[in-house]
């Protein structure tokens, strides 16, 4: 009886977590309808070895891969022509990675590692690494296991919670990456957005003197990060708000930051588009309760006692009631120019989606909570 009241009671917390399904048409708005079956334009890649959880992807200075960060500590590099992934690098020590090989179990992140953002230096052929746990690292061209390029421990003694989007400045070097919480870790991510912890921050690491300096701090689940075409500001995903946040690094506006736009889902990574603004993936959909837990102490209370799988489970199920929008584009003023829906068997496919990748005619579709890859070709 005590487990179907817990259900109970989640999925009527999960109900006001969710937004309502039905969405208005906007005539200027595209809409890409994403269909099972849909004349094998869709493919999903599953992760190498029975890990999970590809929440990031990049492809190298040659246009390679795409690679993408795993449950189990891992970077993968897919081969297309060989249908086949290959590991590029390894977060954990060298003792441990048999025993994280295939590990999706939230508790060993800590010792294997959980890979988040990901970024290629075009022109060293570095990747930098947000690993959640380990914060912001770097993989050379010839290594095969990150290295840290902040301290695991800084600012004291104060270990990194939850590292999570990264940035390049071409320009100076500077690598910007996102912390999401000094109080919570990665696997309490729905505490974050239930308890309205706001200890988020934006930073900046300088190669050339190594410091860290905090641009930003006071931000609500500090998420993805994505520099614009010119270099003049970054994009920030502050995801318990459910906002995309505007940080001029050059102009008169240097060093401010200000709100590009209110979104009525809960955004994760935010990547340029080709075609023209940039995509936004889609964790879930946004309700009143994101906001009325931090206004009322006891409602936050009540649901931070429920089991966060019951919580989530219920809000996943809720989700699945009409149209499904996993991603959204936007042009530079924050309006939504295109969406991508999924129907059917697909909703519980991409039940979660953390980025969207376009490149060369196709979207490649992460998730932290998936076991594939999805690529669908435009």
């Amino acid at each position: 009886m005590r487990t179907i009241g817990l259900a109970v009671l989640a999925a009527a917390v999960a109900a006001f977590l969710s937004l309502d399904s039905r969405r208005g048409r906007d005539g200027d708005v595209a809409v890409l309808e994403i269909r099972a079956g849909d004349g094998g334009r869709l493919e999903l890649i599953p992760v190498d070895g029975g890990a999970a959880g590809p929440e990031s992807v990049a492809f190298d200075g040659a246009g390679c891969g795409p690679y993408a960060g795993v449950s189990d500590g891992r970077v993968l590099r897919w081969l297309p022509t060989e249908r086949r992934w290959v590991e590029r690098s390894s977060s954990c020590a060298p003792e441990l990675l048999h025993s994280c090989r295939s590990s999706q179990d939230p508790g060993r992140e800590h010792e294997c590692g959980r890979p988040l953002g990901l970024k290629f230096n075009s022109e060293t052929g570095e990747l930098y690494v947000a690993d959640a746990y380990r914060g912001l690292r770097v993989v050379g061209p010839e290594d095969n296991v990150s290295r840290p390029l902040v301290p695991p421990e800084w600012q004291g003694s104060r270990p990194f919670s939850f590292a999570n989007g990264v940035e390049i400045d071409y320009e100076t070097g500077a690598i910007y990456f996102t912390e999401t919480s000094t109080r919570f870790r990665r696997r309490e991510f729905l505490n974050i957005v239930i308890s309205g912890d706001n200890t988020g921050k934006l930073l900046k690491y300088d190669p050339k003197s190594t410091g860290v300096e905090v641009l930003v701090d006071g931000l609500a689940f500090a998420n993805g990060l994505a520099m614009s075409r010119d270099g003049t500001y970054l994009l920030l995903a502050e995801t318990t708000t459910g906002k995309i946040l505007r940080y001029w690094i050059k102009t008169p506006k240097a060093s401010t930051l200000e709100e590009v736009v209110q979104l009525s889902w809960f955004p994760d990574n935010i990547k340029m588009s080709p075609r023209g603004g940039f995509w936004v993936g889609l964790h879930a959909k946004r309700g009143k309760i994101a906001g009325w837990s931090i206004s009322y102490p006891w409602l936050r209370q009540l649901i931070l006692k429920l089991p966060m799988r019951h919580v989530q489970r219920a809000s996943w199920l809720l989700n699945r009631l009409g149209r499904q929008v996993i991603a959204i584009r936007l042009n530079e003023e924050g309006k939504t120019i295109e969406a991508i829906c999924v129907h059917g068997a697909l909703q519980k496919v991409f039940r979660s989606v953390s980025e969207v990748e376009e490149r060369d005619g196709s979207l490649w579709i992460g998730s932290v909570m998936s076991p594939f890859l999805g690529v669908y070709r435009l």
